[in-house]
């Protein structure tokens, strides 16, 4: 076997699939900058049955999502943000929304699906990258009942016998 190979052989244990979300940590952020407030919140939460996250509450995106009960469930292909309360909304700044990182260790993000009810929340405002995924909520308004349902489409990571199989085609 070549130097290469060998090397190569070495790195592909990591890249072996698992199967989605579930006991697995996700960091989730709030960013926020409007003048002098800035709040770049970070909360590493172990993915499993039922919310994830609750504010008000003590989690640090509760400093920015501070209005009446508002909750993010997270699941094994999805995240789901639900709002109850008398209606609120998202200033109309520029760094204004979520940010999902560490998501999937042997799966790559591939897409997202958005459902919501949420007025001007379409399919322009989430962004991602393999790992990653980034929601912009500057400038809407929520009403009394508002929610909204992320599915994540991913691909797997080949599995170590399956890469060194392809390369060896190679």
């Amino acid at each position: 076997m070549n130097k290469p190979l060998l090397a190569l052989a070495f790195l592909l244990p990591g890249l072996a699939s698992a199967a989605g979300l579930m006991g697995t940590t996700v960091d989730v952020r709030y960013n926020f900058e409007d003048g002098a407030t800035i709040f770049h919140t970070l909360d590493s939460v172990v993915v499993g049955a039922g919310i994830e996250l609750s504010c008000p509450g003590a989690a640090q995106i509760c400093q920015v999502l501070n209005s009446t009960t508002q909750t993010l469930d997270l699941s094994d292909h999805g995240i789901r943000y639900d709002y109850a309360g008398p209606g609120s909304g998202f200033n109309n700044i520029a760094v204004n929304g979520f940010d999902f990182g560490s998501l999937f260790v042997g799966e790559t993000l591939t897409g997202v699906q958005l459902t919501t009810n949420i007025a001007g929340l379409d399919s322009s405002r989430p962004s991602f990258s393999a790992h990653g995924l980034q929601l912009d909520m500057h400038n809407l308004s929520v009403g009394n009942q508002a929610f909204f349902q992320l599915d994540l489409q991913t691909a797997p990571v080949p599995e170590p016998a399956s890469a060194a199989l392809l390369l060896g085609g190679l």
